[in-house]
């Protein structure tokens, strides 16, 4: 009977195991239809196919449906296919659409189905653009962002301080080469608040800057010159960096092949954010359908954990095709500028997902103009920010 017993136990501890291994699912016992849409570009889908691949490989019971659809018409296509009761059950698609599918049910809350294990491993500055109203509206796949950019021919080392970055970009200034040229614009200094532990916003989208570091940023905006040019939103920082005329600029992720390609990948670098500085961290999400049930549901659920596996991640960020940059940790990535992203990402800032965010950009753009270029006083140019961003959320919730 003791043996029994204990032969029982003991098939109960393997089961929790593969359980455990399979994100709280039995692959052999997952069946149903994933049917996924995308936007993906060919490089993509190669390596979309290589995941499909695998995810099938492990759950051989469930079928995957795809349908490519261009990105200007698939928000359209989702959202009137959904709220018909039709369409996918898992999409594939930006993070900004996140909050207006929740808000029209269209998409699920996976909070309760999701482990926490995988939970820990994702970026928090990523985990935060699906985290909504206290509830997880899908998983970031893929990151992309403001970094740091070092020509290492005319700037040799990284910088673990502000305070050093100028000193670097001085003693590298010489004749027509800048040892730094350094972009204000609103999107790609935003980051710095976050950096001097402000805040832009409370989670529902009220400003929070004014009492939460915003002086502290402008201040550090304010020392911009002290390392070299300043710019607001031109292409003359990229396009010296280019010509090899600059050693250090702030700009996206979406132009490191080009950079690599102008000043050649050896002299390209993209460097820890020194403090305080930061960037805006962006995503691109996996959503479940709300309309995904029963065992499609269970089958849906179960390939979005994949997705976010470190096979799956792994197969994305191959340089060859989709070049993905991963949205997890303990990834093998091969690619030396996407292993320097990645860990740049980690002192990266949430960049907020929610419509009242479009009430920001105009005002707090004007304002760091204001102070940079006409020498405007901080604290009122802050306060001018203030009470603009409030009226235009005030007109934004006024239409919804």
């Amino acid at each position: 009977m003791k043996r029994k017993i204990f032969v029982l136990v003991s098939i109960l501890v393997v089961a929790t195991m593969l359980l455990t291994a399979c994100g709280g699912r039995s692959a052999a016992n997952v069946s149903g239809t994933v049917t996924l849409w995308h936007a993906w570009k060919e490089n993509e889908i190669a390596s979309l196919n290589d995941v499909i691949a695998a995810f099938q490989a492990k759950y051989p019971n469930v079928q995957v449906d795809v349908l490519y659809v261009p990105f200007d018409d698939l928000r359209g296509k989702f959202e009137t296919s959904v709220a018909t009761g039709e369409g996918p059950t898992v999409l594939i698609g930006a993070a900004d659409w996140g909050p207006a599918f929740y808000d029209a049910a269209l998409i699920a809350d996976i909070s309760e189905d999701i482990d926490q294990d995988l939970l820990d491993t994702i970026n928090p500055a990523a985990l935060g653009a699906v985290q909504y109203k206290g509830a997880l509206i899908g998983l970031p796949q893929t990151l992309k962002g403001v970094v740091m950019f070092r020509n290492r021919s005319i700037v040799p080392n990284p910088a673990a301080t502000f305070d050093e970055l100028v000193a670097n970009a001085q003693a590298a200034t010489r004749g027509d080469v800048y040892g730094a040229y350094l972009e204000y614009g609103f999107f790609f200094a935003a980051g710095h608040l976050n950096g001097v532990g402000g805040m832009l916003m409370t989670p529902e989208g009220d400003p929070a800057f004014l009492e939460n570091g915003g002086a502290e940023w402008v201040a550090l905006i304010q020392r911009f010159p002290e390392a070299g040019p300043v710019t607001n939103y031109t292409d003359d920082d990229v396009n010296l960096f280019k010509a090899g005329q600059v050693g250090i600029i702030i700009d996206g992720t979406w132009n490191t092949a080009a950079l690599a390609e102008a000043i050649g990948p050896d002299n390209l670098a993209i460097d820890p954010w020194p403090a305080p500085l930061s960037g805006y961290v962006q995503t691109e999400n996996i959503y479940l359908s709300a309309n995904a049930t029963g065992a499609d549901r269970e089958a849906s659920l179960a390939f979005i954990e994949f997705f976010l596996s470190p096979e799956a991640q792994a197969l994305l960020a191959d340089p060859t095709k989709a070049a993905h940059i991963p949205a997890i940790s303990g990834v093998e990535i091969s690619d030396r500028l996407m292993q320097e992203t990645v860990a740049a990402f980690a002192g990266g800032a949430p960049f907020p997902v929610i419509p009242e965010m479009g009430a920001y950009w105009d005002p707090m753009n004007n304002m760091l103009k204001l102070v940079m270029d006409e020498g405007a006083d901080p604290a009122t140019a802050l306060q001018d920010a203030f009470n603009s961003v409030t009226a235009k959320i005030a007109e934004i919730r006024g239409g919804q």
